[in-house]
């Protein structure tokens, strides 16, 4: 699945981004004209729609900011929607809202506020999780003013709900480093949310603060797959519930959270990368560690070699000061030290190269022998025999690759051979 960007013409530097989820299944899209009324300039925050199918509709077109389909096939993910906006946000927070609510004219200039971004400052680390106000009434025809809302015996509206499950706002930066929303096959269907993010969040230290009720958002009722408001769910709509949940929240983000744990389970890739570049490392020793193995870490047959090495570190260092020392002095004293000077020579050239492992992974210069005044380094596939004579080579550079007196080799053996070649003028 790749994300498809319809439309980019978004303010050059908002300060907040409100990333807006449809899965082919909104009927109105009156939430990008409050947005659109908001009491703050509108070069402060952009709105990006994201369409987890392909659905492109002409209003959303016009209205919003950004506007991607993520063509998917089957059961949807909305957190690939999510990523897929927070890959495109600007801002400097991200907001993650229900695309089909009503806004306050000062909901925006209200989470700038939360986040202590009045006069240009940096945001505060926060996680913002909004209100909402919920009816069994039908969305009215002509609603064009929010103060008519607040008549609560008119509307019918619930007690507030606590909507961590479709309503929250953090830094962009946070939810980069905290992986973003997790991809795991657990939060396909409905059954999911920001929360995901946010508890993780709140795991790392990040304190969980709930909006001013006063700029609670509104809802109003719509054929939902989860059968309320008396209407009978479809067969289809209950197959949304695609994993098991707790009270309505996906199992995997409670686990997450009562377990605290702060990273996904299943990262975006472009997000990782995002995460990754952003690492401050302190010594050039420790960059040799940063990038050997992507998201995926060692493999098993690479993780079995490196046992296997430890093995024979292990047995060989016991056997030798154990056995081979004794046995070694033994022998030499019988054969006399030019024959043993003779036979060290011929360990030392032909045998002994050939004990090393040459296969372990090397993206980074790595020693692997010295023979016959050359140093033997793997880099990435390929082998490099370096003269001891000619002091450091940089062979993660390709000026240090280019010595005239460098041999180089795909092949371990035949570097050897080119080593033996060479020592014999």
């Amino acid at each position: 699945m790749t994300a498809l960007v319809h439309k980019n013409t978004s303010p050059r530097s908002p300060r907040l981004s409100i990333i807006l989820l449809d899965w082919n299944c909104r009927e109105r899209f009156t939430a990008l004209d409050w947005l659109l009324q908001q009491d703050v300039p509108k070069d402060q925050y952009e709105l990006i729609w994201v369409e987890v199918y392909d659905r492109v509709v002409d209003e959303v077109m016009k209205k919003a900011d950004v506007v991607i389909t993520c063509n998917q096939q089957g059961m949807y993910h909305k957190h690939v929607g999510y990523n897929a906006g927070l890959l495109q946000a600007r801002g400097d927070l991200i907001c993650v809202c229900d695309s089909d609510a009503v806004f306050p004219p000062d909901f925006v200039r209200s989470v700038l506020h939360s986040f202590h971004m009045e006069d240009g400052r940096p945001a505060v680390p926060l996680v913002l999780m909004h209100y909402e106000w919920r009816t069994s009434l039908l969305y009215p025809d002509g609603l064009t003013d929010t103060a008519t809302l607040k008549d609560h015996g008119r509307w019918k509206w619930w007690p507030l709900i606590v909507n961590e499950g479709a309503c929250m706002t953090v830094r962009r930066a946070d939810a980069i480093r905290f992986g973003g929303f997790d991809e795991h096959r657990s939060y396909k269907g409905y059954l999911c949310g920001p929360y995901d993010l946010g508890w993780r969040l709140i795991n790392a230290g990040w304190p969980e603060v709930w909006h001013d009720e006063s700029v609670a958002l509104w809802h109003f009722a719509h054929p939902d797959p989860i059968g309320t408001n008396g209407q009978r769910a479809s067969l289809k709509q209950l197959l949304e519930k695609a994993y098991p949940h707790i009270n309505g929240h996906a199992l995997t983000a409670v686990e997450a959270f009562s377990t605290g744990r702060f990273q996904p389970l299943q990262e975006n890739s472009d997000i990782w990368k995002l995460r990754m570049k952003d690492r401050r490392i302190g010594s050039e020793l420790e960059t040799r560690y940063a990038d050997l193995t992507g998201p995926s870490g060692y493999s098993p047959r690479a993780v079995l070699s490196l046992w296997m090495s430890l093995v024979r570190e292990v047995v060989g260092r016991y056997l030798t000061d154990r056995w081979w020392s004794p046995i070694r002095e033994t022998l030499v004293s019988l054969m006399g030290p030019r024959v043993a000077s003779k036979l060290r020579a011929v360990f030392r050239d032909h045998v002994a190269p050939r004990r090393v492992n040459h296969e372990v992974p090397a993206d980074h210069p790595t020693l692997l022998c010295s023979l016959r005044g050359y140093n033997i380094v793997k880099v990435k596939n390929e082998y490099y025999a370096a003269p001891q004579s000619v002091g450091d080579l940089d062979l993660s550079t390709e000026e240090g690759k280019v010595h005239p007196d460098l041999l180089v080799a795909e092949d371990y053996e035949v570097l050897l051979e080119k080593v033996h070649v060479a020592s014999r003028g």
